[in-house]
């Protein structure tokens, strides 16, 4: 504890204040509400707290190390909990897929509509499943380019593309891909063809790609 207790008198007591709050648990804009300061003063605090715990003792070190943990978690639960809303407020079905394996990550409720599964089943699923039968091991290959290539697809005008339901039934299909390089997940926006045609308007459904 004598570490901790170096590591505090060091500190300033807004600072002091800011490592007590986070190691409670407090979220970012909180810490900030109950201490009336900015976000900018906030992350200042932080990067003083985060030199003097490098130059302390061992003792203060893991203090700050668990309470950095706990703060990174809270953030990453409330990451994850905007990217479900927001997928949920997308009027298409949206899968996250590992690039690599082809593991389902993430999806929204349209999806399980789409293709029939329920939340359980689907997260059990790779996106190969969702493929006819007949060119799972063709997907392979494309997805494992595609994420190669870094590139994105915009839903509209290319080859027939199916899918498979839990019946077995398949559907035409639009769909975008969309990838990044800070991981492999990639991103798949699907509609039935049908449905995404009827959403446009005559003239641009008639109207070739690139005009």
């Amino acid at each position: 504890m004598g570490g901790i207790s170096l590591l505090m008198k060091e500190l300033s007591s807004t600072d002091q204040d800011v490592l007590h709050l986070m190691s409670e648990g407090f979220a970012d804009h909180e810490i900030c509400v109950r201490l009336r300061i900015s976000m900018h003063a906030l992350t200042r605090a932080l990067k003083r707290i985060e030199t003097r715990a490098a130059v302390e003792t061992d003792d203060a070190g893991r203090h700050y190390e668990r309470a950095l943990k706990m703060r990174a978690q809270r953030l990453n639960t409330s990451l994850a909990a905007r990217l479900h809303a927001l997928m949920d407020a997308i009027p298409q079905a949206v899968l996250i897929i590992d690039g690599r394996t082809g593991a389902i990550r993430e999806f929204n409720q349209l999806a399980c509509a789409l293709f029939g599964y329920s939340r359980e089943e689907l997260r059990s699923l790779t996106v190969e499943d969702l493929v006819p039968e007949t060119l799972r091991d063709v997907h392979v290959a494309y997805r494992l380019a595609f994420l190669g290539s870094l590139r994105k697809r915009e839903m509209g005008y290319h080859p027939p593309i199916f899918g498979v339901r839990q019946d077995g039934s398949e559907i035409e299909m639009a769909i975008a891909l969309t990838a990044t390089t800070a991981d492999d997940d990639v991103m798949v926006v699907c509609t039935e063809r049908t449905g995404w045609i009827a959403g446009r308007s005559p003239k641009a459904a008639l109207q070739p790609k690139g005009h």
